[in-house]
């Protein structure tokens, strides 16, 4: 039986190498994170059980306010860079790097020369988003702000304008009004 382990004790937080930490910042003690001298924590994030975060190569940056629900993988080796006041549902998939699947080149981890064949690209998801549970967001997206994303979708282009986008690939599915981002500030 697994029973909740809690969040990581603030004191050992500060220590533990991150490039820079903030105020408030909760992490899952059953979260895997590889690479924390890369990523930069703004103040009052959560970041829930089984996550996955690997920036052994590129960063990850979060700003304030930022909600990450459990089960999500952040693979960071071509940056993602995440705004203030956004929320994660559970068991999202955010690539900042991708195999080559047109087949030009041979896929996977054993083959020489292997970082040639990705496609590496930042990963930018601007303040006030929310993104449904189990999306999939591809290099090189970026996210402006105030979009709501559904569930199970698949983001493998930019969005450039407010409003709620579901699907795969993903489509606009209604428009938003942009005074609660106004209200907020």
């Amino acid at each position: 039986m697994l029973f909740n382990k809690g969040f990581v004790r603030v004191d050992l937080l500060k220590k533990s190498g991150f490039k820079k930490i903030g105020k408030n910042v909760r992490i899952s003690k059953d979260c895997l994170i590889v690479g924390k001298e890369n990523i930069s924590l703004g103040s009052n994030i959560r970041i829930d059980s089984f996550t996955t975060i690997i920036v052994d190569q590129g960063n990850l940056t979060i700003g304030n306010n930022v909600h990450i629900g459990s089960h999500c993988h952040l693979l960071c080796s071509g940056g993602i860079k995440i705004g203030n006041q956004c929320t994660f549902s559970q068991g999202i998939k955010i690539y900042s790097q991708t195999d080559d699947y047109l087949g030009n080149y041979p896929a996977g981890i054993f083959n020489k020369n292997k970082n040639k064949y990705y496609t590496k690209s930042e990963v930018l998801i601007d303040d006030y988003n929310l993104i449904g549970s189990g999306t999939v967001i591809l290099p090189g997206v970026k996210i402006t702000k105030g979009c709501s994303i559904g569930a199970l979708t698949l983001i493998n282009k930019s969005i450039k304008n407010l409003g709620i986008y579901a699907g795969i690939p993903f489509k606009k599915i209604k428009s938003k009004k942009k005074f609660f981002i106004e209200k907020i500030k």
